[in-house]
């Protein structure tokens, strides 16, 4: 399994003229361990708030006028069902997705929004396929899948081009990515390091459910038998993808997780520092730089996805006692 350039490079023309770019952004004081500055790649900021928007719009772009015809369904926490409910509207596709109740309802809500149909299955990202794929095959719907799928990949893989395009003067030692079912970290991965080699690429998950870690050390898929209690409900998937997984061993050189306070506390620090709205999610990279001690050349610097920011305010002022702030 690889996804070549020449795919990459096609989602990637094609996005910039549909979605435009991610702005990079810089906050002074933002050091890691290791005493290296941090750029953030603020994908929170696109359509829909979040990255997913990408794989989706390439997705559907690709889609044969078969596919097109018999509508789309996707399964999804939140990110991807907004993104695929914003694509297939713009497409003039009609759009059912799958989700589950203990999804925020405010990224329900944002997805019937978008004129998307919702249906609920248990709350397990195993359920939430199985009930997709089974809708798919009872109505013959075209099934866009989060990750697991070559263009949708792609799509995501357009982030790496884009950051080496704005790093290019001084391109970063290292990459932070967050990790839920792998196709962010496989299409991002498989394009930097084709691109830029020297950098590594290092994927970040909550400690709570850290299937990614044990099966990346294990060298095969391990899941998880359940969600867990993390906080970072965009990336709460319990097992990579069979696509994804051969990219990650492939091109990832470290994956690592992070707590549940350093993660409320990288939310926050977003929100009071950078000025960004980030979900719990999409900050897991920065609580990874923050304590990472990688070795960085003088006066060079490490990325970080901000990958999603759908979170509303009351939730992100709540993140306040985890974090061990008061106020």
């Amino acid at each position: 399994m690889n996804l070549p350039l020449s795919d990459i490079h096609a989602a990637a023309d094609f996005l910039r003229g549909t979605l435009g770019s991610s702005p990079l952004i810089e906050v002074s004081r933002w050091r890691t361990a290791s005493d290296a500055s941090i750029v953030v790649k603020a994908e929170c900021l696109l359509p829909t708030g979040s990255f997913k928007i990408r794989g989706a719009t390439w997705r559907i772009a690709t889609l044969t006028p078969d596919e097109r015809a018999r509508g789309v369904i996707a399964y999804s926490t939140g990110n991807h069902a907004q993104a695929v409910a914003k694509a297939a509207a713009d497409a003039g596709l009609g759009a059912t997705i799958v989700m589950s109740p203990d999804v925020p309802l405010a990224k329900i809500e944002a997805t019937e929004r978008w004129g998307a149909r919702v249906v609920i299955a248990e709350p397990s990202s195993h359920a939430r396929r199985a009930l997709a794929e089974s809708l798919a095959h009872t109505h013959g719907y075209t099934l866009i899948a989060p990750y697991d799928d070559r263009q949708v990949m792609a799509g995501q893989a357009s982030i790496g081009v884009e950051l080496l395009q704005q790093c290019s003067t001084n391109l970063p030692a290292a990459v932070f990515v967050p990790i839920g079912g792998g196709g962010l970290i496989a299409g991002v991965a498989a394009a930097i390091k084709q691109l830029a080699p020297q950098v590594a690429i290092v994927g970040v998950e909550p400690s709570l459910e850290d299937d990614a870690r044990r099966s990346f050390r294990a060298g095969r898929l391990i899941s998880t038998e359940a969600p867990s209690a993390s906080i970072a409900d965009a990336i709460k998937v319990q097992c990579l993808g069979n696509l994804t997984f051969p990219l990650i061993r492939r091109y990832v050189d470290d994956i690592v997780t992070v707590d549940e306070a350093q993660i409320a506390a990288a939310s926050l620090r977003y929100f009071d520092e950078a000025k960004l709205v980030v979900e719990p999610g999409g900050a897991v990279a920065l609580a990874a730089a923050f304590e990472s001690r990688l070795a960085v050349p003088r006066g060079g610097r490490v990325a970080v996805l901000a990958c999603g920011g759908n979170i509303v305010m009351e939730r992100l002022a709540s993140l306040k006692a985890l974090a061990g702030l008061s106020g």
